[in-house]
């Protein structure tokens, strides 16, 4: 009798633990197919894990460990990302720069109608990057000297501020193709996050004349914007998954930082 009772008792517990398991909540995550270091690190075995990844993505991995989340990821070009987060087809996208028009295709951490900074998960600057002896000036609101354009990663922000201005390129280059030419004197500039851009600036042999202007184009907030379908069925989980990755932000983001730039660098 007391064998058969302890025999039931360690079913129900492995059922439960089975079914606690089957019903976890997972995540599934779009990050740009492209290796930014110290940011976004292609895996050598295509397999995302802690330590591996970058920045952001250790810190997307950290936030949905502390909420009980289960996370997966995809990577595609920017753009398709955003559709597919537009479409419900992925739950986060990282990392994205709001605008009022992105509202459509995601949802940002908001207090009061605008983005709550304290929910984002990187604060960034985009450099101008030219050749060491060119008249591009920009003086934090218009350029001087443009002569073939410039260029920025399609589909962002950047991008976007550039056609504004209207001094982009007529074609559009992922950064290395864009720093490369621009050490080729093809293009006049090529606008780019900091760190990815100081990164390409020193391993790209054709970049070994490029410097950054003094004024960067803009400053601005990453955030991990979720779906609509996302929110809908999670609010709350949703509210608890942006705190955490701004905890896992301020917990481990210098370290990882200091970590993946020196990976960078070897």
């Amino acid at each position: 009798m007391r064998l058969t009772s302890c025999l039931f008792l360690a079913f129900c517990c492995f059922s439960t633990a089975g079914f606690a398991n089957a019903s976890q909540t997972m995540m599934r995550f779009c990050y740009e197919n492209q290796n930014y270091p110290p940011y976004l690190i292609e895996p050598e075995n295509g397999v995302v894990s802690l330590g591996n990844s970058g920045v952001l993505t250790d810190l997307i991995l950290h936030a949905t460990k502390n909420v009980g989340i289960k996370a997966e990821f995809v990577h595609y070009p920017w753009k398709r990302c955003i559709t597919l987060l537009e479409t419900g087809q992925v739950d986060g996208i990282y990392a994205a720069i709001w605008l009022k028009k992105r509202d459509k295709w995601g949802v940002f951490p908001k207090q009061n109608g605008k983005p709550d900074s304290r929910f984002h998960l990187w604060q960034v600057k985009y450099n101008i990057y030219t050749l060491k002896d060119t008249e591009l000036t920009w003086d934090g609101e218009q350029f001087t000297g443009v002569k073939t354009g410039l260029a920025a990663p399609l589909g962002y922000v950047a991008e976007e501020k550039l056609e504004q201005l209207k001094v982009k390129a007529a074609h559009t280059y992922l950064p290395k193709d864009g720093m490369r030419l621009v050490g080729m004197g093809r293009l006049d500039g090529y606008v780019v996050e900091s760190a990815i851009g100081d990164h390409l600036q020193h391993s790209i042999p054709e970049a070994r004349d490029v410097i950054s202007l003094g004024e960067p184009f803009m400053l601005a907030d990453w955030y991990v914007p979720l779906s609509h379908a996302w929110v809908k069925e999670y609010p709350e989980l949703s509210e608890k998954f942006w705190q955490a990755l701004a905890d896992a932000r301020d917990q481990y983001g210098p370290t990882l930082y200091q970590k993946y730039s020196y990976m960078a660098s070897e």
